[in-house]
């Protein structure tokens, strides 16, 4: 198999010639190319990685600017992490009319010419999946927005006002991703969404404020792309457990990421009570990755293996970014021995 043709044989629950491998982001991509001999760029080939996210990230529409400062199309601060900034653009807003009159990025407005520019190179190898971040996780995006705190103030007590700055996210989103899947085509595998609404505790809100805020417009973004037979990725972080019969209902096929140590129940619970409905993606932690041996980390990766695989079902691979401070021996030994293992009902022989 290619590197495609064996991610999607696991998402369908078939058994590839090999465990597929995969990561959201390897941030120390430069002292793992020096410990391979390539360089960093050549990295995710050299390790074998089976998928590739993609995305057209350039907006060309006009920027708004703060004391001087340019800001991201959204109007907060570039790089602010779920409400973590020191400005929130909406944090005061107190009625409808305030958040839709706020100066809205153009989803029309991202140039689709170099994403469509490197398809062209990859020849339907890798398993292309996106857009990711770009389509504007509902509730992330809100709390950038507003700031994380009045955020879930006002979903309880102005819900009005929350219900409807995550409304303008979600029509930016719904037609971002149409115009995404459009310019991409049958190039596009896996349509990969995101949204992170949970801590490593559970649910950062009630589960029927989450059915009520936001189950419905995930439902009609995965959509988009179940109307076009792609299978539906979707990352979010933490113990996402009480809702998880709810975005497989709605047409969920892939949970990133499954981080297995934040979770109510065994990893082979999980595969037992949601694995016919769900191909996993995870498992390998990276809050731990900085401080075992090359030897620990192999072992880890066999146990989530054996835990996750039977049957297909189970892209290995870090649980969330693999950090600088990861030695690149352990990036090595993760993605070698996923590579490697070789068992019955897991892989083909």
């Amino acid at each position: 198999m290619n590197n495609r043709e064996r991610m999607l044989a696991a998402i369908r629950h078939k058994e590839p010639d090999r465990i597929p491998i995969d990561a959201i982001c390897i941030e120390n991509m430069d002292a793992v190319g020096k410990l391979l001999q390539v360089p960093a760029n050549d990295v995710l080939r050299q390790l074998d990685i089976d998928g590739r996210s993609v995305a057209a990230w350039k907006y060309t529409g006009v920027l708004p600017v703060r004391d001087g400062k340019t800001l991201s199309p959204w109007g907060t601060e570039d790089g602010n992490d779920y409400g973590s900034a020191h400005f929130y653009p909406l944090a005061t807003a107190s009625t409808v009319s305030e958040v839709e009159g706020y100066r809205w990025p153009d989803p029309a407005s991202y140039d689709f010419d170099e994403l469509l520019k490197s398809l062209q190179n990859w020849n339907g190898e890798y398993a292309l999946r996106g857009p990711y971040w770009v389509s504007a996780p509902l509730f992330c995006t809100t709390c950038n927005l507003i700031g994380m705190e009045e955020a879930l103030c006002k979903m309880l007590v102005e819900p009005e006002v929350f219900e409807a700055c995550v409304e303008k996210v979600f029509s930016f989103s719904y037609s971002y991703v149409e115009n995404f899947v459009e310019a991409v085509g049958d190039k596009l595998d896996i349509l990969y969404l995101a949204d992170d609404f949970a801590s490593q505790r559970g649910l950062m809100m009630d589960p029927e404020l989450w059915r009520k805020f936001l189950k419905p417009r995930y439902e009609k973004l995965f959509s988009i792309g179940r109307r076009r037979g792609l299978p539906i990725w979707f990352h979010s972080c933490g113990d996402i457990t009480p809702v998880l019969p709810d975005l497989i209902e709605i047409g969920m096929n892939v949970w990133e990421t499954v981080q297995l140590h934040t979770l109510p129940m065994t990893p082979a619970e999980l595969k037992r009570k949601h694995g016919r409905d769900l191909a996993f993606f995870g498992a390998v932690s990276t809050q731990s990755l900085p401080y075992k041996t090359p030897g620990e980390v192999a072992d880890e990766v066999r146990r989530s293996i054996d835990a996750l695989a039977e049957g297909g079902g189970y892209i290995c691979g870090p649980d969330h970014h693999i950090k600088p401070d990861v030695p690149a021996e352990n990036v090595i030994a993760l993605f070698e021995t996923a590579r490697q293992y070789r068992k019955p009902g897991y892989t083909r022989n």
